[in-house]
């Protein structure tokens, strides 16, 4: 993405990135996880090239600001995808660091989501999975 205007895709593949490797350099397990939740909400497949690309612009802006302008022009459901896509990524591995989860409050702020809001996103998130896990069989 080289400018503040793209795609609902685009700011869902920069937030996954940058709460994934907010807490340090993205590794392989990362990557893969980021992969799969992107290719399941998108329906799209990625590269690890174009999030090794990702993560180098993010580091490269300043990436608060950036979603605070996309903040503006995106609806309240491309918002909320973003943020269901990003903590996905997050509880993947059944951990989620301080820092994570912090860098994904802050995007959640910056993109103008109530504080409110942003909990409701994540609790409806925590329910679906915990569905998720029971139909398949795992308690």
């Amino acid at each position: 993405m080289t400018d503040n205007r793209g795609t609902e895709t685009d700011w869902i593949l920069k937030a996954m990135v940058a709460v994934a490797g907010s807490d340090r350099e993205l590794d392989g397990r990362e990557i893969r996880l980021i992969q799969q939740v992107y290719q399941d909400r998108t329906g799209h497949p990625l590269s690890e090239e174009e999030i090794t690309r990702t993560a180098d612009a993010n580091a490269k802006g300043d990436l608060l600001a950036q979603f605070g302008t996309a903040g503006k022009t995106l609806g309240v459901p491309a918002k909320e995808e973003i943020i269901r896509s990003a903590y996905l990524v997050l509880l993947a591995d059944n951990r989620i660091a301080g820092e994570e989860r912090k860098k994904l409050q802050d995007i959640s702020a910056a993109l103008q989501i109530p504080e409110i809001h942003f909990g409701a996103i994540l609790e409806d998130l925590t329910i679906w999975l915990a569905g998720q896990k029971t139909e398949r069989g795992r308690p």
